[in-house]
């Protein structure tokens, strides 16, 4: 379980954390506060117009009066429509995600081998002059889902009647064209919706179709295809609608993914212009996805080889994030426009650089990269919900380290606010996580418990396997510590022998789904010896018929669900 060192200073209230954003301005200007201060300058200038006469003076002050009222009311209606215009692009954001997620249709789970070509195709002299097949030959994939291979049969086909002086006479459908190459075993059916390239002409070679038109259409229409697919399912990724089925349908096309950006990497200068946007679209989803399962950005090396794609200096934002990713960019990035994704990016920079200190800080350090990391919040966009609960969780670790629990817990209430909407479920399931940290510190364990039973509910809504196995850690070590709260873990009945039989499955189950926890082996000796040291001996074990109890490898019975908040 974490804590922090115990040779932390408590919490000084002289340094407390600075001030936050703040709703002082919602109170302010409040329609009852607008009001109030208007009436209360135009009662003051005439109560001085009254008392002091008509001089020059007098009217000078009752006229600041005046314009300091209109001041306040035209500060109200600025403040209302800033809110306004706030409130109407959340809407149009959630609008155009809910367009994205409408057909979205959750994968069956399958491996990530599933539906892969055996081996490359085979070159067939007698399929020369098939240009299309050509056309399939050089893209750096061998397999395709059906509406992908489509797709880029349709834009094959498309590509030379968009020239100016080509005129073609009418050709087939995508969809005739596909039968006519399943026909001739061009492709095979490799399961459900999807095709493998199995033979494949010997000319016209790789030059000539790599000059054609044809080829940078079908070439960008694959990678659009899956782009687009990609971007939906990070999306997705963060509804609690949709999390399960976004996490099923990385797990199945992650290693593909990574593969297509790869290749057309290593494309060079061949590589359509219009294609490296789309690359820079899945790296993206792809960075969603390695985020949620604890991998590193550059997991694969696949961020490295993006600083290869040719064209990508000539979009400095995505480059400079690419190149982050990498651990290629040293100095923080400049100010580009839009200003709120130069601002974010500038802000994950520090982030990264924060946290990097805070690994090894030192407790006189600590405050420095404190500051660090409360700069890198205050950069990020307002809209960055998710950025925004990501750097005060951080925050909210390192004043645990400094032991001002306080601060942490007032950076855990901002952070839960901002998700009370419905953004960020998961971010959420994490703020109640650390949550449950602070009480434990603070020495309140039936407030840690429920907030740990929280966060379990919350991550296995959202499939999030290291959350799972985290909250399973926290709560079954805390049973070990004080088997007192068993019936609020489990319910009533059960004796201390099981309440151990029960954590050891907890703790099988949080080793497995996350193999990088730091304790979980040490709680699972300490439960196994538990249950060895309960089991009968001598005569009394010969005589006793019941089964010695024994450690379970999965789980038996899951933690009990809470609902509500406990205050």
């Amino acid at each position: 379980m974490s804590r922090p060192d115990e040779q932390a200073r408590p919490d000084d209230p002289a340094a407390a954390p600075s001030t936050p954003r703040s709703t002082v301005w919602q109170g302010f200007l409040g329609t009852a506060s607008v009001v109030a201060y208007a009436l209360l300058f135009e009662l003051a200038r005439s109560l001085v117009i009254n008392s002091l006469g008509d001089s020059t003076a007098v009217k000078v002050l009752a006229g600041t009066l005046r314009w300091l009222s209109v001041l306040v009311i035209v500060a109200a209606a600025a403040y209302v429509g800033y809110r306004f215009v706030r409130w109407y692009r959340e809407r149009v954001r959630v609008t155009a995600e809910l367009a994205l997620l409408a057909d979205l249709v959750e994968p069956a789970p399958q491996p990530a081998t599933t539906h892969r070509c055996p081996g490359p195709p085979r070159r067939t002299p007698a399929l020369n002059g098939r240009i299309i097949a050509a056309v399939l030959r050089e893209l750096p994939v061998r397999d395709f889902e059906a509406a992908a291979l489509l797709a880029v049969l349709g834009a094959a086909l498309d590509a030379p009647a968009r020239l100016p002086l080509e005129r073609l006479a009418s050709r087939p459908t995508a969809a005739v064209l596909l039968d006519t190459l399943r026909r001739d075993n061009i492709v095979t059916t490799a399961g459900a919706q999807r095709y493998c390239l199995r033979k494949v002409p010997v000319l016209p070679e790789r030059a000539e179709v790599r000059e054609g038109a044809r080829w940078p259409a079908a070439l960008t229409a694959l990678v659009h295809h899956y782009a687009d697919r990609a971007g939906r399912w990070a999306i997705a990724l963060e509804t609690a609608r949709f999390a399960a089925g976004a996490r099923c349908w990385f797990e199945a096309e992650e290693r593909y993914l990574r593969t297509l950006v790869k290749a057309c990497a290593e494309l060079g200068a061949e590589l359509p212009a219009a294609v490296v946007p789309e690359l820079v679209r899945i790296g993206d989803a792809l960075d969603t996805w390695y985020a949620r399962i604890g991998l590193g950005e550059n997991h694969g090396e696949l961020a490295a080889k993006m600083c290869d794609i040719p064209g990508l200096n000539g979009h400095v934002l995505h480059r400079d994030l690419v190149q982050m990713r990498a651990g290629r960019l040293q100095d923080r990035p400049g100010r580009y426009r839009p200003r709120n994704l130069s601002t974010s990016l500038a802000a994950r920079w520090e982030h990264r650089a924060a946290l990097r200190r805070l690994d090894r800080a030192l407790p006189h350090e600590l405050p420095g990269v404190v500051a660090q990391l409360e700069a890198s919040w205050w950069l990020l966009p307002r809209e960055d919900v998710a950025g925004e609960v990501c750097a005060l969780i951080n925050l909210a670790i390192a004043h645990l380290w400094q032991g001002r629990l306080d601060a942490a817990q007032d950076r855990l209430d901002l952070a839960e606010s901002l998700t009370r909407t419905g953004r960020d479920p998961d971010g959420r399931a994490h703020v109640h996580e650390t949550m449950g940290i602070v009480w434990w510190v603070r020495g309140d364990s039936a407030k840690a418990l429920h907030r740990w039973q929280q966060a379990l509910g919350e991550y296995r809504v959202m499939v999030d396997e290291h959350g799972i196995a985290r909250c399973l850690q926290h709560l079954g070590s805390a049973l070990l510590e004080d088997p007192g709260h068993a019936e609020t873990l489990l319910g009533p009945g059960l004796s201390a022998p099981e309440v151990t039989r029960q954590v050891t499955g907890w703790l099988a189950a949080a080793r497995r789904l996350h193999d990088g926890l730091r304790y979980a082996g040490h709680y699972a000796a300490q439960a196994d010896s538990r249950l060895t040291a309960a089991r009968r001996r001598g005569l009394r074990a010969l005589l006793d018929r019941t089964p010695p109890l024994t450690a379970l490898d999965r789980i038996d019975r899951w933690p009990l669900p809470v609902a509500d908040d406990p205050g």
